[in-house]
C-alpha cells in the first residue's frame, strides 16, 4: 500500500515538475524572440537614421514582427508575459539604437538574431499566414508610429 501510494507521489511531482519546466521554456522562447526582435528593429531604425535606408528598416521591422507574433499567438499568453514581451523588445531596440560604437559582440547579436527571426518566421509560417490580416494591422502601425519618432529625433 505505502509502495503504491509512494510511486502515484512521484508520478506526481515528477509530473508537476515536468508542468512547470515546461510553461517557462514557452516563456522563455517567448522573451528570447521577443529580445531579438528588439534587436533586429533596432537595426533597422539604425538604418533608417544614419542612413536614410528606408527599405532596410521595413524588412528588419517586418521579419521582426513576424517572428514575434509568430511565436506569440502559437500558444496561449498570459497579459503579464506580453507586457514583459513588449518591454523586452523595447529595451533592445534602445540598446541597439542607441550604441556609439559598433562592437564585433553588437554586429555578431544582430546577425544571430536575423538568423533566429528568419528560422522562427519559418517555423511559424502557417500561424502567421493565418494571423495576416491582424499582424499587418500592427505592422502598419508600429513601423509607421517609430518611423515617425526616428525622423522626428
Amino acid at each position: 500500500m505505502n509502495i503504491i501510494f509512494l510511486k502515484i507521489r512521484l508520478i506526481l511531482i515528477i509530473f508537476l515538475f515536468s508542468f512547470n519546466f515546461s510553461k517557462q521554456s514557452f516563456s522563455n522562447e517567448f522573451d528570447n524572440i521577443s529580445a531579438c526582435a528588439g534587436v533586429v528593429m533596432g537595426d533597422g531604425a539604425t538604418e533608417l537614421r544614419d542612413l536614410q535606408n528606408e527599405i532596410n528598416f521595413d524588412n528588419a521591422f517586418e521579419l521582426a514582427i513576424k517572428a514575434f507574433y509568430g511565436e506569440g499567438l502559437s500558444k496561449a499568453r498570459s497579459n503579464e508575459d506580453i507586457i514583459i514581451a513588449e518591454n523586452i523588445i523595447a529595451s533592445n531596440v534602445d540598446k541597439i539604437y542607441m550604441q556609439t560604437e559598433w562592437t564585433a559582440e553588437v554586429y555578431e547579436e544582430v546577425i544571430r538574431c536575423y538568423r533566429i527571426l528568419g528560422l522562427k518566421v519559418l517555423q511559424k509560417s502557417e500561424i502567421i499566414k493565418n494571423n495576416i490580416g491582424m499582424i499587418n494591422q500592427y505592422l502598419t502601425r508600429y513601423k509607421a508610429r517609430l518611423k515617425r519618432m526616428i525622423n522626428a529625433g
